[in-house]
């Protein structure tokens, strides 16, 4: 038998909120000698494309109390707020953070709240545990010899580690499927909605055409206006749906039972309506009921055969999402004021063509409906806002492509990230699951479904911590060993 190497050495993929809050968790419960090294290309950890915006009006889409790092202290956030100078007040119209937690603060104060929550697990982690930062961007990952795993950055600086962990985030979205290289080429065309230099290069009087009618485009409506932007703006997506508005809900007793779980959507969607009703002939809102249903997601995906996951994809995932990933008031208030006076048009159709013309992209647009009317718009700037690319089979990211290609990972059926087990580990080609490499956050969703959010994210990162801190080091070594060990340490 090899030798038990002296320091579990962890190899995390990004900064942003999940790899930054696994790090804390890590820091938090490893029992064995154990060194962390988190990598991001950044020069901040902690913030991520979610919460390193500039923009004061970009806030939560989750109240304040669902926001903290650690599930089993739910209010760990309202404490930091209520403890920072003058955070009492937050939001872009200055709203008290209530007891409750009832309230929506700007994503730049959460991004700070993550960095003094690794600040803090860093600081008081015991001496066996260790944490290094890794200003660099991981762009190839090979198993060696001995069962660990070696990482190269792109200066070309190489990294040992047993065992190393996917905390990627989110892609850009990819262009849409319209033949139009010129556009996509030209500066008309932002192919990002975090491309903050390109929005403040925006004509302020331009027409400005958005992809997409989601809580992105409201973002993106709202950067726009922050900075000035004064001309007409139009987002188009498929329905037209806009996100519903975030109320304070109450407890509610939903539908399901873990020993009858629904096998199909149309079940889900039955019950789910019933309880609708229920919860208003209480005098509740159809809130209550639709969140009470959100500690069941997982399970209820689990139990879905493959075909019906699909079905859900195809014909309920756009009104789903608009129910559960809300506005908040304030957002919502501005985005509602902006149609009221026809500075924003949500419009539902396919984007049939664009061209290129002396004054911008003329956009060609058949709306939905039955007569599916076609019109044309010439816009200034075109801003790609249709959501994240989760189909990695499209994504172009250097260590994913090498993941891919060694063999080392695959797309899972469904394209909505890599196919993961639910502990997170990567699956490869021969359909094998690895014990040294895993993939957390938003590029592990397949199995679950949600995995976007702060409330699921935060459990997965405190489960993954647990799980990571306890695998055996050797791979030669057999799991009644591991189990005895764990019987001498207990």
């Amino acid at each position: 038998m090899a030798p038990r190497p002296s320091k579990r050495r962890i190899a995390i993929i990004g900064a942003g909120f999940t790899g930054s809050v696994l790090a804390a968790h890590l820091l938090r419960c490893a029992e064995e000698p154990t060194s962390i090294h988190l990598i991001e290309r950044a020069p901040s950890v902690g913030t991520g494309l979610a919460y390193s915006t500039p923009s004061s009006a970009h806030v939560l889409n989750v109240r304040a109390y669902n926001m903290s790092a650690y599930p089993d202290d739910p209010r760990h956030f309202l404490r930091w707020l209520w403890a920072q100078d003058g955070s009492s007040l937050d939001g872009p119209n200055g709203h008290a953070i209530p007891p409750s937690g009832h309230a929506f603060v700007s994503r730049a104060r959460y991004g700070a709240y993550i960095q003094d929550v690794l600040r803090e697990a860093q600081s008081d982690a015991p001496p066996h545990v260790s944490l290094t930062i890794v200003q660099a961007e991981a762009v190839d990952l090979a198993q060696d010899s001995t069962g660990g795993v070696r990482l190269r950055m792109g200066s070309g600086v190489s990294l040992a580690a047993d065992m190393a962990v996917l905390c990627v985030g989110n892609f850009a979205p990819s262009p849409p499927p319209v033949p139009a290289p010129e556009v996509f080429a030209s500066d008309r065309f932002i192919a990002t909605p975090w491309d903050w230099p390109a929005l403040a290069a925006i004509d302020p009087d331009a027409p400005v055409l958005i992809l997409g009618t989601g809580l992105t485009m409201v973002d993106t409506v709202l950067s726009l206006e922050n900075q000035g932007h004064r001309g007409p703006i139009v987002a188009l997506s498929r329905r037209g749906l806009l996100p519903a508005v975030h109320e304070e809900t109450r407890p509610f007793k939903c539908f399901v039972h873990p020993q009858v779980m629904p096998h199909t959507v149309l079940d889900v969607l039955i019950a789910l309506k019933a309880d609708v009703r229920r919860a208003k002939a209480a005098g509740l809102d159809w809130r209550s009921a639709f969140d009470a249903l959100r500690p069941y997601h997982h399970l209820i995906w689990k139990h879905l055969p493959l075909e019906e996951r699909r079905r859900f994809l195809r014909h309920a995932r756009p009104y789903w999402e608009v129910h559960r990933h809300r506005m908040a008031p304030e957002v919502a208030a501005r985005i509602e004021a902006l149609c009221a006076n026809g500075r924003l048009a949500i419009r539902a159709g396919r984007l049939r063509g664009l061209r290129l013309t002396p004054d911008g992209v003329e956009a060609t647009v058949r709306a939905r409906g039955a007569d599916g009317a076609t019109w044309t718009r010439v816009v200034g700037s075109i801003i790609n806002a249709t959501g994240t690319e989760c189909d990695f089979g499209r994504i172009s990211h250097p260590l994913v492509r090498a993941l891919l290609q060694r063999g080392l990972a695959r797309p899972d059926p469904l394209r909505l990230g890599l196919d993961v087990t639910e502990d997170g580990a990567l699956i490869g080609d021969d359909g094998t699951s690895s014990d040294r490499l895993f993939a957390l956050g938003p590029v592990s969703r397949p199995p679950f479904w949600e995995m976007t959010a702060v409330p699921e994210l935060r459990s997965q990162c405190a489960n993954a911590a647990r799980h990571l801190a306890r695998l055996p080091l050797n791979r030669f070594e057999a799991p009644s060993v591991v189990a005895a060990r764990s019987r001498v340490s207990s």
